[in-house]
């Protein structure tokens, strides 16, 4: 997958003719600034110091964008088209630095207050859904996984170890890329944050899936690669193991992660998998 800025108007317009079309109908007469949204976010401090604090492992939970694939570089490209034609900071293109400090990570509703606070909500509501709507049309071309998802998967099966998908992305978004994935008989069940009260960085979604599928948190953990999804999971009583597709290593550690990785091939994760493994056959021994 490119860089978020190898993603021009020019180059993928010549392979996706529909993004030619114009965004008019949503066009203001005037500029909009962003405002910054914040509410109160549970405490990111972690009582976990490795993965080996979950044995016995009963449980795995996984985000979706950029956790499982890289699907980053479409949502920029389609955030900076569409809000460059709304007349988004005077008709400027959002850059990479403002995607992800205010975009990446958050959920549509947030995304209004922070991009569109002035618009009416249902107007708003609109263009978030046609700005997912153009993300789906390039990630059905464009999506892969990322690096050793598919290794992991076959160890996670072969240990038994229940999983759930937990995302803030909209339903659709969600299913099309656990489909693109072949994942769709990998996990059990599918959180979106926005169906179970509070999204993330609020640990709802993640209290739910352990909620759906019988599991304590004791016993789960989590990959995630924003620093609102590690915040989720970390409030939620469980360690994280964060992604660096995007964000970089340090503020994902300052997030909670107990861990940063590359990908799923990453010798850090086999090596603190290894250390789990022998501590739950330990256990069992004593027993």
């Amino acid at each position: 997958m490119p860089a978020l800025h190898q993603l021009s108007s020019h180059s993928v317009t010549k392979i996706y003719p529909f993004f030619s079309i114009p965004c008019s109908t949503y066009r203001q007469n005037f500029p909009i600034s962003p405002r910054t949204f914040s509410h109160r976010i549970y405490s990111s401090s972690s009582r976990h110091s490795s993965l080996t604090s979950v044995a016995p492992l009963e449980a795995i939970l996984f985000d979706i964008d950029g956790t499982l694939c890289d699907s980053d570089p479409m949502h920029f490209y389609a955030f900076r088209e569409m809000l460059q034609e709304i007349g988004f900071h005077g008709g400027e293109p959002i850059s990479e630095e403002f995607f992800i400090k205010s975009i990446s990570g958050k959920h549509n509703e947030e995304l209004i207050q922070v991009l569109l606070p002035d618009w009416d909500l249902e107007k708003a509501r609109i263009f978030m859904e046609d700005k997912e709507a153009m993300f789906r049309r390039l990630a059905s071309e464009q999506l892969e996984p990322v690096t050793g998802l598919d290794q992991l998967c076959k160890w996670i099966k072969h240990h038994g170890i229940r999983r759930a998908a937990v995302t803030n992305a909209p339903r659709p978004n969600a299913e099309l890329l656990i489909s693109k994935l072949g994942l769709e008989d990998f996990f059990e069940i599918v959180i979106i944050g926005s169906e179970h009260g509070r999204a993330k960085p609020f640990p709802d979604p993640y209290l739910k899936a352990l909620q759906l599928l019988g599991v304590s948190s004791d016993q789960t953990f989590v990959f995630e690669d924003s620093v609102s999804g590690i915040k989720a999971g970390v409030a939620a009583g469980m360690p994280v193991v964060g992604l660096s597709t995007r964000n970089p290593e340090k503020l994902l550690s300052e997030a909670g992660a107990v861990i940063v990785i590359k990908d799923f091939a990453d010798s850090k994760l086999w090596l603190e998998l290894e250390d789990l493994m022998k501590k739950i056959e330990a256990v069992k021994a004593t027993i």
